[in-house]
């Protein structure tokens, strides 16, 4: 199933997003809290808030912060910066664990080192990298060739070429501005879900 990842956007203060994004939460696969600038007892906060609130803690992924994810329960997103993936995975065995990627050899990497699955892109042009070529999607179909854990494709995408990624057999598309930028988060991601289907 093609599977639709929110990641918030760092513009939001945590009770705005403790209102929307249970309301999100029916309609969005993955919900990543990409918060770099809030402390850990902040996102500890909020993912228990979510969760009271009706969001399913398997839902939950937090972007660069192992410890919160461990003391959670949630997910955890690995970046470039972060601990090495297989340190993470030798220690964590059963925490699900995201990588990000930019290039097919960060994903085989990543893949080797017991990704659960990675997040690639940039795929189309994207106010977040500005002046940095997008990636296109026929790296994105080389990167679903040749690994074997899924793939998500982030950057740009909008419901329009949503169909053109999911083409390339990627597992999903991850989405910020597109929705939590939007005048009508749910409305929007509706319309990705429109795509997706269910």
């Amino acid at each position: 199933m093609t599977q639709l990842h929110l990641l918030t956007t760092g513009k939001q203060r945590p009770d705005v997003l403790e209102r929307l994004l249970p309301e999100l939460a029916a309609t969005v696969d993955r919900i990543h809290l990409r918060e770099p600038s809030w402390s850990a007892k902040e996102l500890v906060a909020c993912i228990e808030t979510l969760v009271r609130r009706g969001v399913k803690i398997e839902q939950l992924i937090v972007h660069d912060r192992l410890d919160v994810a461990v003391v959670t329960g949630t997910g955890v997103q690995l970046t470039t910066r972060s601990i090495p993936i297989d340190r993470v995975r030798s220690r964590f065995p059963e925490l699900v664990i995201g990588q990000s990627v930019h290039s097919l050899t960060e994903a085989l990497a990543a893949e080797q080192g017991g990704a659960d699955y990675v997040l690639y892109g940039h795929i189309f042009e994207t106010g977040s990298k500005p002046g940095v070529p997008p990636r296109g999607l026929d790296a994105l179909k080389q990167v679903v060739d040749w690994t074997s854990i899924p793939v998500i494709a982030i950057g740009g995408i909008k419901p329009d070429n949503l169909q053109d990624v999911m083409a390339t057999g990627c597992s999903g598309g991850a989405v910020l501005s597109g929705i939590l930028g939007q005048t009508s988060p749910v409305e929007a991601a509706g319309r990705f879900r429109a795509v997706i289907g269910r």
